[in-house]
């Protein structure tokens, strides 16, 4: 077989690297390898790429952890990316796979771009992705909710398998964070590898051709890979050793049952393999997929001390992972705004030191993210946004408050004068109004009469 691998970004390199490194022991696989980066230092670092399938884009600087940079430099380099991937294509290439970090501003904002140049190519593809730690900063989080978002709405992407970070530490407490890297990647790719050779293998038995493996790569949404060897004496039953082949490995945990189709190769003993334990085998198999089509290989070996198998899990429902990054991303977001809104609304209101001769300045209210409580102006305010979302309208409204005489006036009264200057919606500046009232700035003398104070 063969197939292309982009990477994409720092970590997306260091993996491309990794699939080079061990196509070259594979005797039935061609691996062709391209980088793509922003960082001129960290494409060169990239030993088994050749130079030639390097590409540099943007400052050369890196995309300064926003996936946005990312973005914008491979939108201006598609061109170029597309002259790339077209020259690396052969009639004979297999599989094209995508490997990239979510978390950095180059792979997460490259990958869905490159996604795209390749649907236009005619091409499909697959994609592995690390997902960053769970105490990573927020931009990472964004980086990788937004990144996958992107990544997972492109059609040509079928196949998308993560490697969860935060397994890491309970997998090599000890170890050297870069060796630790580096023994993730080798272990995926192993595993890919090891899927691979299924259809190079022979076997008296039944054993998985290479139109089957292109058909499992295809089917959309996420996918996970297994990888197992234990001795044979200490299996009861390969049903059994199969109900727990996809959990506790380094790639994100799925929910078995939600998959389209699965395709697994076992290795083992001559007389393990009966009649009996096989169809056993493809009941359970069949019975953990909601598609399926469960696919097995059996690959007798004599004089085999080992049962090991490898295995592949596609059209996958959306990780519990997932969910949970990018509620993450989305609410630590959400308090950085409203902490960088406090701090601009400080700023413009200086520190309050005056001489005794400078006339006196009315100071701006500093802005404290007190949560909106829809006491008064229901009828206005019911649908308003979150406070998180008024912040640009909450300044505008002050700004149109300042010059306002200190005269009383009905609540909807204040709103339709305060609109006069703000283009805002009356739900919008009724809740602006509200938080107004709340921070001391607009006092309400009577019920439903609200007072500017100057």
């Amino acid at each position: 077989m063969r197939f292309l691998t982009i990477g994409l970004g720092h970590c997306g390199g260091k993996m491309a690297s990794s699939f080079k490194a061990a196509a070259m022991e594979e005797e039935h696989l061609i691996v062709d390898v391209c980088g793509v980066n922003t960082d001129r230092a960290d494409l060169e670092s990239h030993g088994e790429i050749p130079d030639g399938n390097k590409l540099l884009i943007g400052s050369g600087r890196g995309a300064a952890k926003d996936w946005r940079e990312g973005q914008r430099a491979g939108t201006e380099a598609r061109d170029h990316i597309r002259n790339l991937i077209r020259r690396l294509l052969q009639p004979d290439t297999d599989i094209v796979m995508l490997t990239l970090g979510e978390g950095g501003g180059s792979g997460s904002g490259l990958a869905p771009v490159v996604a795209e140049i390749l649907g236009e190519l005619g091409r499909e593809c697959m994609a592995l992705a690390t997902l960053p730690f769970r105490e990573e900063s927020v931009k990472a989080k964004v980086n990788a909710a937004k990144g996958l978002d992107l990544l997972y709405r492109q059609e040509s992407v079928k196949a998308l398998v993560l490697i969860d970070n935060d397994k890491i530490v309970a997998h090599y407490p000890d170890r050297a964070l870069t060796d630790a890297y580096a023994e993730v990647n080798r272990t995926a790719v192993r595993t890919f590898i090891g899927l691979l050779d299924l259809a190079n293998t022979p076997s008296q038995a039944d054993r998985i051709d290479e139109s089957e493996l292109r058909s499992i790569f295809g089917y959309p949404g996420f996918a996970t890979l297994a990888n197992h060897r234990t001795y044979a004496n200490m299996v009861t039953g390969l049903d059994s050793m199969l109900r727990h082949s996809w959990e506790g490995s380094l790639f994100a945990d799925v929910d078995p049952t939600t998959a389209a189709g699965a395709l697994l190769g076992v290795y083992g003993p001559t007389g393990m393999f009966t009649t009996t334990q096989v169809d056993r085998i493809r009941r359970v198999l069949k019975e953990m997929l909601v598609g399926r089509d469960a696919t097995l290989g059996v690959y007798p070996v004599n004089h085999c001390r080992w049962v090991s198998y490898v295995g592949i899990m596609t059209g996958l429902d959306i990780p519990q992972k997932i969910r949970e990054l990018m509620g993450a991303a989305r609410e630590e977001h959400r308090m950085q705004e409203q902490v960088l809104e406090e701090r601009r609304a400080q700023k413009a209101a200086g520190l309050g030191f005056q001489l005794s001769t400078e006339r006196p300045r009315q100071a701006r209210p500093t802005l404290v993210p007190v949560p909106v409580s829809l006491v008064d102006l229901e009828a206005r305010a019911a649908y308003a946004p979150r406070d998180s979302d008024i912040s640009n309208t909450l300044r505008r409204v002050m700004e149109a408050i300042n010059g306002m005489p200190a005269r009383q006036m009905a609540d909807w009264e204040l709103v339709e004068h305060v609109r006069e200057f703000v283009d805002a919606s009356e739900e919008e500046v009724a809740a602006c109004i509200l938080r107004l009232k709340e921070m001391g700035c607009i006092i309400e003398p009577r019920a439903g009469v609200l007072q500017v104070i100057q």
